[in-house]
């Protein structure tokens, strides 16, 4: 087949201006053209490679035309664009930056004017402790401020670094929450009656949870009754060791607001652990706060045993509560710091003898007569029984 050269022209003169009409729209070579109706299709890019020979200068066609176009990534078609500006008018400055000016040189000592007076300084931040306790006219701080609904009046008070609060060996919420043996004795104990709200939403339990701020009926013992703002702690109650009588473990602190015939009504204002209906209620003990203050070493300490650990694990933990055979009748004191001493002695599955090593350390957090309820801060050998020797290592001063 032969394709004549006629052919061949006429089919290119076809195909040029379908290929042309796919590229941005110019005019006849030698006319500048000072604008461009925006066609489907076109982008500012394609504009300054077709208009000003360089893709990249569309930053300029863009400047131009701020006021049409609001994103240089979208232009719509119809859209006016102005390829100059007016007279005087350009995209870019068409100068340098001037270099800056020579400093001043300064004048003669004789001839200097008196300078301005130096501003006022700036009032310098509230102190920690004075944040703590909250300025004039608010409550003290009673050693809840972890469960308070507190108001921050400042970005500095909330970011406030650990840096500037000193640190407490005892605070109150591990005073309270940690429990006690009752050694026998007869305690005032009431009970929790529950929410005096009832539920919104009906549950399948049998016994009903409380929650923070939850307002929840008691009823104290026997010939007792509760005031308003006494402070109640709300415990479980289980057998301890022979002897010690039971164990005592908190689950929350209750704030008396009110009665309600021959019930107390009182706000939930601290959980630690599971409050449910059916617990028993009792004054709380009042926490004296040391303060921030060191350990100071202690020589041929007192000497005991670990009791039992308050919860049913095997292995002990930091933070895991134990209780000791000695309290404040052998010279035991609040904050306390004790070593937990390995037996030396034969082992159950091997022929060497074990050494007497530290185990663990212990802080007193809570004292009866005959003893001791400590706080797990390390743990070097976590496998301590009842029966394990303790040593006091480190008294607060007083």
């Amino acid at each position: 087949m032969t394709i004549s050269r006629s052919s061949l022209s006429r089919a290119l003169g076809l195909a040029l201006p379908f290929a042309a009409g796919m590229a941005v729209a110019v005019p006849a070579q030698g006319a500048k053209a000072s604008s461009h109706t925006v066609r489907k299709g076109d982008t500012l890019w394609e504009i300054a490679r077709a208009y000003l020979g360089d893709p990249f200068l569309w930053p300029q066609i863009y400047k131009l035309n701020t006021e049409v176009v609001k994103d240089p990534h979208w232009i719509y078609p119809g859209e006016l664009l102005k390829l100059e500006g007016a007279p005087g008018q350009t995209a870019v400055p068409t100068t340098d930056t001037p270099p800056p000016a020579p400093a001043a040189i300064p004048a003669p000592r004789s001839e200097v004017t008196p300078s301005a007076p130096a501003p006022a300084p700036a009032p310098s931040p509230m102190p920690m402790a004075e944040r703590a306790q909250g300025g004039q006219g608010q409550q003290p701080d009673d050693g809840l401020g972890l469960f308070r609904r507190l108001r921050v009046t400042s970005l500095d008070e909330s970011y406030a670094t650990y840096r500037e609060v000193k640190y407490h060996p005892l605070r109150q919420g591990e005073f309270h929450s940690a429990g006690f043996l009752t050694e026998g004795e007869a305690l005032p104990f009431g009970t929790l009656l529950g929410p005096v709200t009832p539920e919104q939403i009906q549950s399948g339990r049998s016994r009903a949870a409380m929650q923070i701020y939850t307002a929840v009926g008691m009823a104290p013992p026997d010939g007792a009754s509760y005031a308003k703002g006494d402070l109640l702690l709300v415990v479980n109650r289980r057998e301890g060791p022979v002897g010690y009588g039971e164990i005592v473990i908190p689950t929350g602190l209750v704030r008396v607001t009110g009665q309600n015939g021959s019930q107390a009504v009182g706000e939930v204002i601290a959980l630690y652990g599971s409050m449910r209906d059916g617990q028993s209620v009792m004054p709380a003990e009042k926490f004296t706060d040391p303060g921030a203050a060191d350990w100071r070493k202690v020589e041929n300490g007192v000497e005991g045993h670990v009791l039992a650990p308050r919860d049913g694990r095997e292995l002990r933990r930091p933070q895991e509560i134990l209780f000791l055979d000695i309290g404040k009748a052998a010279g035991l004191s609040m904050g306390d710091l004790l070593t937990i001493i390995r037996t030396p002695g034969p082992q159950d599955k091997s022929a060497a003898n074990a050494v007497a090593e530290e185990m663990a350390t212990v802080q007193v957090v809570h004292l009866r007569d005959k003893t001791a309820t400590v706080k797990v801060v390390t743990v070097a050998s976590p496998d301590i029984r009842p029966g394990t020797r303790v040593k006091q290592v480190a008294k607060l001063p007083n």
